[in-house]
């Protein structure tokens, strides 16, 4: 059975969220899956047929992400419950957060996700621990293989942050590729996932990593100096490079 809670959100000066939603905050899971179930379920329905058009119809309540963050800010200290839609197959995506505590660099809490698919059938449940605000996660697809993956950040109480990607399977399952870190990370850049991470006041590395079997490696790691991030054609030098790889590719000659 699919996981989602419900519940109300205040966003900066009192804003809130859309009606539906503090509609569906004050029904409750329960009292919304029952009046959804009741509305799609004539007779004669089988009733895992019913079960499914219930999740449709309590997620499809919830905000999308991005509306959600549009009133939270992109940073908060709670990601109010809402969906994400995952390509090609329009896998349904919900999140809910949790708050645990208050540690000595900030706070830290848990990151949930329930997966649906678009006939409201479980597909699977993973959460991630966060350290620091929340950060909204992505879609994106990471690995080129036509499916959005979920890049999650998962610590964001630095200069340089944590990001954990999950990997979309042909079966609509997620699964845990990883973590990079980096106070700016590409993930798409020249066929390799970039991540640009400070180490000094001027001083940064690049470590460029690819996707082998369903795992993200280190493919090289790059040094530069400067006030600004490094961009693409800016100098820099090899620190570490796989075999067989052209340098080049990572630190172009000028």
């Amino acid at each position: 059975m699919l996981h989602v809670a419900f519940g109300t959100f205040n966003g900066p000066r009192g804003q809130t969220l859309a009606n539906p939603v503090k509609f569906a905050s004050g029904l409750g899971l329960g009292a919304l899956l029952l009046t959804a179930a009741c509305a799609t379920s004539p007779s004669g329905v089988p009733e895992d047929t019913a079960e499914r058009r219930a999740r449709l119809a309590a997620v499809s309540l919830l905000p999308d992400c991005a509306d959600a963050a549009r009133v939270t800010g992109a940073l908060t200290l709670r990601i109010p419950d809402c969906r994400m839609t995952a390509r090609p197959s329009r896998l349904q995506l919900s999140l809910k957060s949790d708050l645990a505590g208050q540690q000595m660099f900030g706070p830290s809490g848990f990151l949930t996700v329930s997966v649906i698919d678009r006939r409201g059938a479980p597909i699977g449940e993973f959460s991630e621990i966060t350290i620091g605000e929340y950060a909204y996660p992505a879609l994106e697809d990471v690995n080129g293989d036509g499916l959005d993956d979920l890049i999650i950040p998962r610590a964001t109480d630095a200069v340089n942050r944590v990001h954990s990607l999950w990997l979309q399977q042909e079966d609509g399952d997620f699964v845990h590729a990883g973590e990079v870190t980096g106070n700016k990370v590409n993930w798409t850049s020249r066929g390799y996932v970039a991540a640009i991470r400070r180490t000094g006041a001027a001083d940064w590395e690049t470590g460029y990593y690819r996707v082998h079997a369903g795992k993200l490696e280190q493919a090289a790691l790059t040094r530069s100096a400067g006030v600004r991030a490094p961009g693409r054609n800016d100098p820099c030098a090899i620190v570490e490079i796989a075999p067989g790889l052209d340098p080049q590719r990572f630190c172009p000659r000028r």
